[in-house]
């Protein structure tokens, strides 16, 4: 009897051991490597391969675009999140791709743009994402919550402007 309630005892402690390290859904503070790797081969490559629900927008593709990408902690919790964008002489800087570290997804890309369609990281850590409808553009201004998992709509006509960032080429 003393043996089995030492195994089941050892079991239950490596169960906890196991959950603690596995269970867990906070991301390592590097979390994003993965991703870099699939961008930066796929524009070697031509992104034969997929990652996840990681969009190629076209400009990504396109072997005359200089692409490159921002690490941000968007919300303050301490990780970064990552943006892909176009190096340009734009007077701002055009992202592509937000990807973020998913409690429950992993590696998961929350916001895309593609053809024209940009993001824009303003002052404040402040999204503003333009979207077409017809010959309408509007502008909607978000910004992160990684408890949420989501990019939560925000005022922000006026209040936060898009700006030039200094993009790490791939």
């Amino acid at each position: 009897m003393k043996r089995l309630t030492a195994t089941v005892l050892s079991v239950m402690l490596l169960m906890t051991v196991v959950f603690g390290f596995t269970g867990c859904k906070n991301p390592k503070k590097e979390w994003y490597k993965n991703c870099l790797e699939y961008y930066r081969d796929g524009i070697k490559n031509g992104f034969t391969q997929s990652f996840g629900n990681l969009q190629v927008p076209d400009e990504l593709k396109d072997k005359n675009n200089r692409i490159g990408y921002l690490l941000r902690d968007l919300d303050g919790d301490g990780i970064d999140e990552l943006l892909i964008g176009l190096i340009d002489d734009g007077i701002d800087t055009k992202f592509t791709n937000v990807i973020v570290s998913h409690s429950g997804l992993g590696d998961y890309c929350l916001l895309s743009g593609t053809n024209g369609y940009y993001i824009y990281l303003c002052s404040g850590n402040v999204l503003r994402v333009d979207s077409w409808y017809g010959s309408q553009t509007e502008k909607r201004y978000m910004q992160f919550d990684s408890k949420k998992n989501a990019f939560n709509i925000i005022e922000g006509e006026g209040k936060y402007l898009p700006m030039k960032w200094d993009l790490t080429e791939f």
